[in-house]
């Protein structure tokens, strides 16, 4: 809120002062009221409902005691004893006298009651107040007649009958025989279900409220509507799938739903008796009408508060912070330095008033200030100034500034004496030395060109350096690469004349061999001759003999053909034998010119060896002197790095302080010229 003005900070704080409280007091009220409506509205449901319940658990109660009188009568005792006894085959007086008391209690029971009846054990009506509907129908199949059999005194559900085809609801009692412990039979009261229609019809719930009445599985069986009635089951209602659960559930208490696009509340009941849940809904908005008005109320007596309020707050804001607005104009204007106007305040006796006044006088004694402030700054130091009083912070200041310029002015006037003469001799020292300065930075400038040339020198030379390094580091390793590879060289050698002399050894061995395979073929030729002349002699032989002979003929023919094929097998092999034999020669031959070969191959491989042995060494040698070299010449150049540097830093240095020297020699210059303004105008001031 800083960015307000105080007109706006009185309004709003004043509206919070009444809106505070107004929230606090009208929610509460808001919310206490609402709530105990809203209960009175609720339990005015819940009486109702519980009425209804009393009311139908009451007729209920009853019907199933005018039932046990039914079935406790002697005439029906009699009739069910009779026709359990006989099967229904010989019906007598016994039959008239329990249906004309049949009859006697429904009259006595009024219009709502449909019949009275007597039905066997096999759910037959035997007897009946209305005996020509009801006589001959089966309900064994009903609940309620079940259960009187095992001995049960019940309400059914509500069902359409079978002899009126009206929604009827039975209560039925077990028949006990005159020996009071076998059952001959049921008796029922059916009573029409519209008296309930009735019943909740009489029931007024505002004007959108209504009662509904549904048994335990959610089945309408009471509607004012009367075509809901056992038509509508609740359970498959959307929107009503709360009071759903509460009613099969059995279960009582307050249940809000939504239906057809309404809200809705409901109380429910459950009746023990017949396990049915009596319902009284009515329309949400119009339960808590009465919270809405009071609601309403609240807020319009709120807002016609707050605005009464609002409007006496604009009327006292007014009055008050018009005469402020134009104190601050006024403050404003004599902040921005405007004393030459008089403000024009409003008059009265209360505090802003008194404070205007005092404002006015403020202000004169300010404008009265200032003209003399303006003639001090005139150099008019012989101004008289009178405080208002005592306690005149400013006008005393005022006076004690103007004696302390008088003391001042003169002891300064004697201090500018002084500093214009040591200004005088300040400045030609100064010059002097912004000349020397100008000479080494020209020396200091030179220097910096040489250091650079000599760097850029030791650099070439640095490069140079390294580039013979390398070449020697190259030319070591392939001296080395020769070597070994004349080592391997040598080794190859050895191991080819040593082959060499195994293939020498080898074909001589063959050549030998040779020689023998020669012996072994001439053994084989003369055993061909040898056999050539046996197959002669046996065909000679064979021939004497006669027809004796004739198979020794035609084998002596193929030993002849034999012999003759080995003997030209013979001549191939030696003539073939005697080219391997040539051949072997030769190949020794050759092999003995590769010995001598490989030897003077190795022998000469041997002294290339020694020479790259040597050449290794050299080049080694120059590797280390060249690393040596490059080494030097780096430790000059990290050298020259530094000098340049030192170099350069004391060009920077001089550089400094020729500047310094210049702004030195300008201050001299205007320290003198500050000593002459200085002395002229002490000479202005007025004492």
């Amino acid at each position: 809120m800083g960015h307000l003005n105080l007109r706006a900070k009185i309004l709003s704080g004043g509206l919070l002062m009444l809106l505070i409280p107004f929230l606090v007091i009208g929610i509460g009220s808001i919310y206490i009221s609402s709530k105990s409506i809203s209960e009175i509205a609720k339990n005015d449901l819940a009486i109702i409902a519980e009425s209804l319940a009393d009311t139908v658990g009451i007729g209920i109660s009853e019907q199933i005691t005018a039932t046990r009188n039914v079935a406790g009568s002697n005439s029906a005792i009699a009739a069910s004893e009779k026709h359990f006894r006989d099967g229904g085959k010989n019906d007598g007086i016994e039959i008239t006298q329990a249906e004309s008391e049949l009859i006697r209690i429904k009259n006595n029971e009024g219009d709502r009651c449909s019949s009275v009846n007597l039905i066997d054990t096999g759910g037959v009506f035997f007897a009946s107040s209305n005996r020509k509907a009801n006589v001959g129908i089966n309900i064994s199949d009903r609940d309620y007649f079940k259960a009187a059999m095992k001995g049960v005194p019940n309400v059914g559900t509500v069902a359409i009958s079978k002899a009126s085809g009206r929604i009827v609801l039975s209560t039925a009692s077990p028949v006990y025989a005159s020996n009071g412990k076998d059952i001959t039979g049921v008796a029922t009261i059916t009573m029409e279900i519209a008296y309930l229609t009735d019943l909740i019809d009489k029931v007024k719930i505002g004007k959108s409220g209504y009662v509904v009445i549904a048994d335990k599985t959610g089945l309408t069986i009471a509607h004012p509507d009367k075509e809901s009635i056992l038509k509508e089951d609740i359970t498959k209602v959307a929107g009503k799938e709360a009071l759903a659960q509460m009613v099969t559930q059995g279960k009582s208490g307050i249940v809000e739903y939504h239906r057809s696009g309404v809200d809705k509340t409901a109380f429910v009941v459950h009746e023990p008796i017949t396990g049915w849940s009596i319902f009284a809904s009515i329309e949400t908005d119009e339960l808590l009408a009465p919270v809405a008005l009071t609601r309403n109320m609240v807020l319009a007596i709120g807002l016609f508060s707050i605005v009464f309020a609002f409007v006496l707050l604009v009327f006292f804001s007014r009055n008050l912070t018009v005469p402020i607005v134009k104190l601050v104009e006024a403050a404003q204007r004599i902040a921005r330095g405007e004393l030459d106007f008089t403000p024009s305040l409003g008059t009265g006796a209360d505090e802003v008033a008194l404070l205007s006044q005092s404002f006015s006088r403020m202000t004169s004694s300010l404008r009265d200030m200032a003209d003399i402030a303006e003639r001090i700054a005139s150099g008019e130091l012989n101004v008289e100034v009178k405080p208002q009083s005592e306690r005149d912070l400013l006008g005393n200041a005022l006076a004690r500034m103007v004696e302390n310029l008088r003391g001042a002015n003169k002891e300064l006037r004697s201090g500018i004496d002084v500093l214009a003469a040591s200004s005088s001799e300040i400045l030609a020292t100064v010059s002097q030395v912004a000349a020397s300065a100008s000479e080494t930075a020209t020396a200091v400038s030179e220097t910096s060109t040489t250091a650079e040339e000599v760097k850029q020198t030791a650099h070439l030379a640095n490069q140079k350096a390294r580039l013979v390094q390398e070449g020697a580091q190259r030319s070591a390793l392939v001296s080395e690469t020769g070597r070994r590879a004349v080592i391997e060289t040598i080794e190859g050698m050895d191991r080819i004349r040593e082959q060499m002399e195994s293939i020498a050894e080898s074909v001589v061995r063959l050549s030998e061999q040779g020689q023998a395979i020669g012996e072994i073929i001439a053994t084989v030729n003369d055993l061909a001759e040898q056999s050539n002349l046996l197959a002669v002699n046996a065909a000679i032989e064979a021939s004497r003999a006669g027809e004796y002979g004739r198979g020794f003929t035609v084998v002596a023919q193929e030993v002849k053909s034999l012999a003759e094929q080995s003997r030209q097998a013979t001549t191939q092999v030696r003539t073939i034998l005697m080219e391997v034999q040539k051949a072997t020669s030769a190949a020794v031959l050759a092999t003995e010119q590769g010995s001598k070969v490989v030897v003077a191959g190795a022998a000469q491989a041997a002294s290339a060896g020694e020479s790259i042995q040597a050449l290794t060494t050299s080049v080694g040698e120059a590797s280390q002197a060249a690393m040596q070299i490059a080494a030097s010449s780096q430790q000059q150049l990290v050298g020259m790095d530094q000098i340049a540097l030192a170099i350069a830093n004391i060009q920077e240095a001089t550089t400094q302080n020729m500047a310094g020297t210049r702004q030195l020699e300008d201050s001299a210059h205007g320290l003198s010229e500050l000593g002459t303004r200085l002395k002229t105008l002490i000479e202005r001031q007025q004492i």
